[in-house]
């Protein structure tokens, strides 16, 4: 196997080098739940537009610099709306993957219905989409010249195939816990040209965060969220301290990195955040870059879209 091929495997499973983990990670995972688990929309009753942005491994130089290959990064747009008078939420997600000279994208629609159960509500969801996977043999880099396979192919390759995800969750004001599933059932990408078969293995998903209430002005927020991938499981532990307007936190990603988080809600009525994390590497420190970054933003389109006027209250009256 090329030096170039060992790396584009290595960006698939170094991220948790016990989990074969084939979908994106990202480190504010607890800031967009929705983007792990569709039925998110119906639990949460806002209207969020979500953007992430993730650079792994900052600074990656490819063996062959002529390659003009980057370090991998993801992008992923997501929107949530309740439909509060038949509790249930729609959604929308889109991805952007590249490692390498591999890309994976996806686009799905979601639809989850939640059911009240004393102060906090269950809800289940479902989010069906089509994923591309495209890959760039020109890029191919093999030690041995003749090798059959690589001869058969040439130029860029793309498979597009269903995929599903499913999710179940619950939520009251301070707790949210969520199980899911994405790649539900397998899909095998063929590319005819080269006789090379990709499969996305079934990833299971849990994550929960609870709020401890300081004060008035402070609460503590810790988090966490398991992964499993065919019987092996990594986890992400987190704590952020939220303070007015600001969040400070800090994470672990066994077998991966340690994360330092950052955020700030820009108008006063706190519907826009904007968040950023540092990931430093803490194992295979030589064959990866040292530092991956993250921006997240999102916001809550509520003035928009909710046009009910605000109750005025007096100190005779209470409606």
């Amino acid at each position: 196997m090329s030096k170039i091929l060992r790396i584009i495997a290595l960006a698939i499973v170094a991220p948790l080098v016990t989990l074969a983990q084939q979908d994106p990670q990202f480190s504010q995972y607890m800031m967009n739940p929705y983007f792990w688990n569709p039925s998110y929309s119906a639990l949460n009753n806002q209207y969020v537009l979500g953007l992430h942005h993730r650079s792994q491994w900052l600074g990656y130089a490819p063996t062959n610099s002529s390659d003009n290959i980057q370090a991998p990064s993801t992008q992923v747009v997501t929107l949530s709306a309740p439909l509060r008078k038949i509790n249930s939420g729609l959604g929308l997600s889109l991805l952007n993957d590249n490692i390498g000279p591999i890309r994976n994208f996806n686009a799905s629609v979601s639809y989850s219905y939640g059911y009240k159960i004393g102060e906090g509500v269950v809800a289940a969801g479902l989010a069906l989409g089509l994923q591309s996977m495209y890959i760039n043999t020109d890029l191919w880099r093999p030690e041995n010249a003749d090798d059959i396979t690589l001869q058969k192919s040439a130029g860029i390759q793309n498979r597009t195939m269903p995929n599903l995800k499913f999710g179940i969750g619950y939520s009251n004001d301070k707790l949210y816990i969520g199980i899911s599933t994405n790649n539900t059932f397998s899909p095998t990408y063929t590319f005819s040209q080269s006789n090379i078969s990709s499969k996305l293995e079934r990833h299971y998903y849990l994550q929960s965060n609870y709020k401890i209430i300081l004060s008035e002005r402070v609460v503590l927020q810790p988090s966490l969220f398991a992964k499993t991938v065919t019987n092996q499981t990594s986890l992400e532990l987190s704590n952020l301290v939220l303070v007015d307007h600001f969040w400070l936190g800090l994470a672990y990603r066994t077998s991966d990195a340690g994360t330092f988080l950052a955020g700030i809600n820009i108008l006063p009525d706190k519907s826009l955040k904007i968040g950023y994390n540092l990931d430093l590497s803490v194992i295979n420190k030589t064959a990866k870059a040292l530092t991956s970054h993250e921006i997240f933003l999102s916001y809550n389109l509520a003035s928009f879209l909710d046009n009910r006027k605000p109750i005025v209250r007096t100190p005779r009256f209470r409606y």
